[in-house]
């Protein structure tokens, strides 16, 4: 098994992607009412986080189109019309469809009491608010689990932006002296790059995506990869006198040796297993070639 090589003659350029930004609006606020119909139909109500005020008065309309009742936190006026609105939509008596806000303006509120379904249609850029939304339907006392679902559409633009909200959250937990101790270093990244993939409800870590051009990122090898960093760092999370054993050397044969899904063993990071027949092989579409020194 040999990784697979970026050839730079044939990657499309990024206006490849956003050349499909309109359809990729079309296929999210399709998707959005297709989720608020299904809550309807089950009895429950929905929270929406948009980026802007713009999309969240377009993405209104169409679900107030669609014939559900809907409100648009960005295009009320007052902050008290706004206390209204989330004061009718926390009251479980009161009948709506769903409610949408901003990223910035949702700061200022608590969604809790009637609502334990969410959807992020676009991501923002901070990994913080991401993070303040998705707890934001969590209370004292709920007897019912929130659920939250992100509107990723895969060949998109959201694959950028997913990385930019991953890059976000980076700086903090690497500094974060509390997580992973005693692991430096570029280990200490893989780590980070993990810590941010759980936030956001992903199994397979961003990391490798940094090396490759945009048209490899969502390809199963890169998923593969991003599987196993997710391994190594779930287990230097609870082994963190081990990461010495994790080298440019040993990586590789770490992952051949290791099948995606299960856990990393000490026998794995010993380089005491054979190379696996579906193994994991590293550093696939890396632009510019591999390079010594890679995890």
């Amino acid at each position: 098994m040999s990784a697979k090589l970026h050839n730079p003659s044939t990657a499309p350029s990024i206006a490849v992607l956003a050349k499909r930004t309109e359809d990729l609006w079309i296929q999210k606020i399709n998707w959005v009412v297709e989720k608020v119909a299904e809550y309807k139909s089950q009895g429950k109500r929905v929270l929406i986080y948009v980026k802007d005020g713009i999309m969240s008065n377009l993405l209104n309309q169409m679900i107030l189109g669609h014939g559900f009742d809907s409100n648009d936190m960005a295009s009320m006026n007052s902050s008290s019309q706004r206390v209204t609105a989330v004061s009718e939509f926390n009251d479980p008596a009161h009948a709506t469809d769903a409610l949408i806000t901003t990223f910035t303006i949702g700061k200022e509120y608590r969604f809790y009491g009637a609502c334990h379904r969410g959807l992020i249609f676009d991501y923002p850029t901070i990994m913080s608010d991401y993070v303040f939304a998705a707890r934001c339907l969590n209370s004292t006392g709920q007897t019912e689990d929130v659920q939250w679902f992100n509107c990723y559409i895969h060949g998109t633009m959201d694959m950028m932006h997913d990385l930019v909200l991953t890059r976000s959250a980076l700086p903090r937990i690497i500094w974060d002296a509390d997580l992973y101790p005693g692991v430096t270093g570029e280990l200490r990244r893989i780590c980070a790059f993990y810590s941010a993939a759980v936030a956001l409800g992903q199994s397979s870590s961003r990391y490798p995506r940094m090396r490759v051009h945009w048209s490899n990122m969502e390809s199963l090898e890169i998923k593969r990869e991003g599987l196993f960093y997710s391994a190594v760092a779930k287990f230097l999370a609870e082994n963190s006198d081990c990461a010495s054993k994790f080298t440019s050397e040993t990586m590789s044969k770490i992952a051949r040796s290791w099948k995606p899904e299960k856990g990393l063993t000490m026998d794995h990071v010993n380089c005491k297993l054979p190379e696996h027949e579906d193994g994991v092989v590293l550093y696939n579409y890396v632009v510019g070639g591999y390079k010594k020194g890679m995890l």
